[in-house]
């Protein structure tokens, strides 16, 4: 998929709005398509000025790093879904790494905001953007981390994000569950035994 058509497919579908030729130029131009190979830190915590990437290709965790060196993951994005950190352009508390070998298409905040005000759209012009998406992850996400087991949260992220399990290697997942690689094996072993 070129990257022209990449972009425009993205965006018509996250703000629901069709657009003339003259307005698809002007956003094409305001992304930069990239490649990453896998484990390519994208920023670290302190970087200023982060991107927002469409995933075209590939796999992106966002995460933090405690005051004890522990990895979060906060979140993982994968084809067609965007990626960033939401409180740009201020200084990042995040590393954004990928997964996977990525093909991406960035934009500065600036560069978004420049878009949004030029085709006079609003942050929550189409009530599924990418953005409100990810924020309402995020809540749902830190409810069900507060109020379920390790168990409970496992079975909801394999039920949500089935092919996801298969892709994020375990010692991740266990970071983004707030678990020990060591303890989710036991609860995965628990999981399978239950379904025997």
């Amino acid at each position: 998929m070129d990257t022209k058509n990449a972009v425009i497919n993205f965006f018509t579908r996250q703000t629901g709005v069709e657009l003339n030729l003259e307005q698809e130029e002007f956003v094409h131009q305001a992304y930069r398509k990239e490649s990453h190979k896998k484990k390519t830190i994208l920023f670290s915590a302190g970087d200023a000025n982060t991107r927002h990437y469409i995933i075209e290709k590939g796999l992106i965790r966002l995460y933090l790093i405690d005051s004890k060196g522990k990895e979060i993951n906060i979140l993982f994005a994968k084809e067609n879904q965007v990626i960033g950190d939401l409180a740009t352009p201020l200084t990042t508390n995040f590393y954004l790494e990928t997964i996977e070998d990525s093909v991406v298409y960035s934009i500065e905040e600036s560069g978004l905001q420049k878009v949004m005000t030029e085709l006079k759209l609003g942050q929550s012009l189409h009530p599924n953007n990418g953005l409100r998406r990810s924020y309402i992850h995020i809540q749902k996400r830190l409810v069900s981390i507060l109020s379920k087991s390790a168990e409970e949260n496992y079975l909801e992220f394999k039920e949500i994000h089935p092919d996801l399990v298969q892709r994020i290697p375990q010692y991740l997942i266990a970071g983004y569950l707030g678990i020990s690689p060591e303890f989710l094996s036991k609860v995965i072993a628990k999981t399978t035994k239950l379904k025997s």
